[in-house]
């Protein structure tokens, strides 16, 4: 039976849930948070966006021949790439199914960085691959010839028997030819401990070993079983002193009956510290509500606001002061990069990998605005968009909803005005003078700046774009238009879009100052807490595109991060990486809304009496609006993307910002742009990464029931085309 690591229905939930009535002494490698790699040879190569086995990987550019699919370098020179499957079976042949090529054509190869030569394109092409490649997967790098029109179908010959490998809750049971690698971070000092059962009647042939890394392919320690003794093998391994990635490799050889590998896990290191905490709860303190809760908490979220706008020289005095006198998070990100998951996860504290375009149902946990209805504020909600509203059940908690700020159908017209802001704060202003004095207030503020239309009044229009040879406009429609590629904007155009994106900002910025000024009017600054943050940012040619939804890049995940509380917070920066979640659980603690269930929110509180600390923390973050999804984890140097999609439209972005890799690797320290892909590479914390993204994606997946999403009216249909939305394919 092919087994894969990532689809493995209910058993890495239930196996977190059965490590976790183990205690702190042992942490399991089968613990709901690490999803195994479990390999098998095969003959196939699966074409994207398969994740294990032979598999077409990145660099390739797929187009239709005769109702089949045709994978081809995008390029000229391009390399692209596969990954096999070698758990030792000596000598192999790459065969390529290739369409018809003109005469003396060839492909070079590169085998794990390996030169194996130039090889002619005849049908098939063969390509003998060596028998010392390194165990587990090898990528291939391959090197058209330019003109060469593209691979049909690919498979490696002969192929080991495929094995079973079983995940039986904290045990694994293995047999034929099969490898599992595990991948964990260690402090050091730890020692792999557990047991192994032969197989009851072995027959000729099997082997079985467990095999520990530190460095790639450098075993550090092994165990072998080979035949002979039938009972019950203890293992005690030390992996090392140093802190840094451990893999565990479980390699089974031969046919026959399945072994047990029972409770597998590493003991606490030295110190009886163990690793880094990995789970998100445990990494930063607990903060300490103060002894007063503040009158008025104003939840401030600007559109698509990406973090490197905040701080531009004459665009957000007001911004950069508060940031100035409050604590500011200058590694910040969301967890979506679109309005309705991100802010569901705001609101309830757990982040969303299906569904982003569904609605906030009632079982879907308590929201921010229903905690702090139960704690005595006055809760009031202040939308300019649709997705922040009634109509997607993101309501739920307040009393008072303004609608009559929400952005109308009218806002996608190339001469309209986007002044969503004044007209937010003139309804909460409003609101607040009708309240009983000495009423405590909570305010959550969505405004439509600086998210398309690009159309902010005078001065602000026109204060950013002087001088720009262009006369292309902010609207919606314009900016749809050069997303989808109707329209091709050169640099004067780029420049003019990016000043009116400025602009928006800008008037939102003074607009806001004018009204914090009207409500210290009514509180004094001591009671007023001020958080600023958006929900994600915007692609503004970054990646070839604009407006936002369509990828995991920085630019749409990047966003500010501002408390503001004169007297209770002293100024400060901190320079760890936070996100969305981590926002819900901090305003619970700081505003003493009640302590959280576990399971309620995965959220760190940020704001306690000892600094964050970033010890095993993973931005986690999913495209859930896309169809068939696109997803992301970033730790360190390292981000990692998964993008299937669905049928042969796996990628990121839309248009004019198309790429078309299923899967991204991005060292972010060398190529901080993320422009040079390098999924395939292999490293350990790579495959930690990777092995804890695919593990939140299962776990997530099994606590989101199967749903559709409710159709909406007309009227909000339009409202959602005013803003761009309803096409995130």
């Amino acid at each position: 039976m092919r087994r894969r690591f990532l689809f493995l229905p209910g058993i890495l939930l239930a196996c977190g849930l059965a490590a976790c009535d183990r205690g702190p002494e042992v942490r399991l490698l089968l613990d709901g948070q690490h999803a195994p790699d479990v390999l098998t040879e095969q003959r196939r190569v699966a074409p994207p966006p398969s994740l294990g086995g032979n598999r077409f990987l990145n660099g390739w550019w797929p187009w239709l021949h005769e109702k089949r699919v045709v994978l081809s370098p995008p390029s000229p020179g391009a390399r692209v790439r596969m990954e096999v499957v070698n758990l030792g079976g000596g000598y192999r042949t790459l065969l390529l199914d290739v369409l018809r090529e003109a005469p003396g054509r060839k492909v070079r190869v590169w085998a794990a960085g390996r030169d194996l030569g130039a090889f002619p394109l005849t049908d098939p092409v063969r390509v003998p691959l060596p028998a010392d490649l390194p165990l587990g997967r090898v990528p291939l790098d391959l090197q058209f010839q330019w003109g060469s029109r593209g691979v049909l179908d690919a498979a490696v010959r002969p192929a080991l028997t495929e094995g079973e490998v079983r995940l039986l809750g904290e045990d694994v049971k293995q047999s034929g030819d099969s490898l599992v690698d595990f991948v964990h971070r260690v402090s050091g000092g730890e020692t792999l401990v557990g047991s192994f059962e032969p197989p009851e009647s072995p027959a000729a042939g099997q082997r079985f070993e467990l095999i520990v890394e530190r460095e790639l392919d450098r075993p550090l320690q092994r165990f072998v079983w080979s035949g002979g003794d039938a009972g019950e093998r203890k293992i005690a391994l030390p992996v090392g002193k140093d802190p840094g990635f451990v893999r565990v490799r479980l390699l089974a050889r031969g046919r026959g009956p399945a072994a047990r590998w029972n409770d597998l896990g590493l003991t606490a290191g030295a110190g009886g510290a163990g690793a880094p905490a990995e789970p998100r709860e445990n990494v930063v303190a607990r903060a300490e509500p103060p002894r007063k809760a503040p009158r008025y908490v104003i939840l401030y979220v600007m559109d698509a606001l990406r973090a490197d706008a905040v701080g531009q020289k004459g665009v957000s005095p007001v911004f950069d002061r508060l940031a100035r006198e409050g604590v500011a998070f200058t590694r910040h990100h969301s967890v979506a990069p679109n309005t309705i998951p991100s802010t569901k996860a705001l609101f309830t504290g757990r982040a969303y990998v299906t569904g982003g375009d569904w609605k906030l149902e009632p079982g879907e946990g308590k929201t921010l605005a229903e905690r702090f209805h139960k704690a005595g504020y006055r809760t009031g909600l202040f939308s300019g968009n649709i997705y922040v509203s009634p109509s997607f059940g993101t309501d739920r908690g307040f009393e008072h909803v303004a609608e009559e700020v929400l952005m109308d159908a009218d806002g996608a017209d190339r001469h309209a005005l986007n002044d969503n802001a004044a007209q937010a704060h003139a309804a909460a202003l409003k609101w607040l003078q009708s309240l009983p004095r000495g009423e405590q207030a909570f305010l959550y503020f969505h405004t439509i700046h600086p998210h398309n239309p690009y159309a902010p009044p005078d001065p602000y229009r026109d204060l950013f774009t002087r001088g720009i040879p262009s006369s292309i406009d902010g609207s919606t429609e314009t900016l749809v238009a050069v997303r989808k590629g109707r329209i091709t904007p050169g640099r004067a155009d780029r420049e003019r879009l990016k000043g009116l994106y400025a602009g928006s900002f800008a008037f939102n910025d003074a607009e806001l100052g004018r009204f914090l000024r009207q409500v210290t009017a009514l509180a004094p600054p001591g009671e007023v807490l001020v958080v600023l943050t958006s929900d994600h940012g915007e692609e503004l040619f970054d990646h070839g595109g604009v407006l936002h939804g369509y990828t995991l890049y920085r630019e749409q995940l990047e966003i500010p991060l501002v408390f503001w509380w004169p007297g209770q917070l002293a100024p400060r920066e901190v320079d760890v990486p936070t996100d969305t979640l981590d926002l819900h659980a901090t305003l619970l603690d700081l505003c003493g809304l009640g302590k959280r269930k576990k399971g309620e929110s995965d959220g760190r509180p940020l704001l306690g009496s000892r600094p964050p600390r970033d010890d095993g923390y993973i931005h986690l973050a999913s495209a859930a609006s896309v169809v068939g999804g696109i997803y992301s984890a970033q730790a360190g140097r390292w981000k990692l993307v998964w993008a299937p999609r669905f049928s042969f439209h796996w990628g990121m972005g839309d248009g004019a910002g198309r790429s078309r890799d299923p899967e991204y690797l991005f060292d972010l320290e060398s190529d901080p742009g993320e422009k040079v892909n390098l999924a395939g590479e292999r490293g350990l914390e790579v495959a930690w990464l990777r092995s804890r993204m695919l593990a939140w994606i299962q776990r997530n997946r099994g606590q989101e029931p199967p749903r559709r999403q409710a159709p909406v009216d007309a009227e909000t249909e339009r409202k959602l085309r005013a803003l761009g939305y309803g096409n995130a394919g």
